[in-house]
């Protein structure tokens, strides 16, 4: 049963996404992605795995990525995500939750351990790394498996920084959080 400090943090995040104008997120994702290759993992990353954003979700675009990496996409398969290697848009269909996800008759499974960076989503972050997901725990069962070295960052936008987040035992954080200005 979900906290309910968690429901109000995520009911509060839901508004302030929804004062989110389309021009404003997307100035907002192109800032986070210009943030991207200052990374200090990003020129060495052979494999990076991320998400396809929903319109509530800064825009990655790691389709652009493809030319110097190889891209991990996730798919919801019953309670957990499995990632695939994609190479196109046209890789991605309609999937849970309104997510383009992997078609598995075009993609390859790929193991997220296999990458040097994981984007992963969220509907609040601190700046020290915790993370408040939409419920469900798939990121959560993802991350307490992958191994140390694959470097987890947290993306979101400004309005989605909180000094604190209750914690779970099972609650999963990221190492680094990529947000956009003010």
């Amino acid at each position: 049963m979900p906290s309910p400090a968690k429901t109000e943090l995520r009911r509060h995040m839901r508004a302030e996404l929804a004062r989110m104008t389309p021009a404003a997120c997307a100035a907002a994702s192109e800032s986070i992605r210009t943030s991207i290759p200052s990374l200090p993992n990003w020129q060495a990353a052979h494999t990076i795995a991320a998400y396809a954003a929903l319109p509530s979700e800064p825009d990655l675009q790691p389709f652009a990525w493809r030319s110097h990496h190889r891209v991990l996409l996730p798919r919801v398969t019953g309670h957990d995500i499995t990632f695939y290697h994609v190479s196109s848009p046209e890789d991605l269909i309609p999937g849970s939750f309104g997510v383009f996800e992997p078609d598995p008759e075009k993609c390859l499974p790929a193991d997220p351990a296999s990458a040097v960076l994981i984007f992963v989503p969220g509907v609040a972050f601190t700046a020290e790394g915790a993370r408040l997901g939409r419920g469900r725990g798939y990121y959560d069962r993802l991350l307490s498996i992958l191994p140390a070295h694959v470097q987890r960052i947290g993306v979101c936008f400004f309005c989605q920084l909180v000094d604190t987040i209750p914690q779970e035992p099972h609650d999963e954080g990221v190492d680094l959080v990529l947000s956009s200005p003010v």
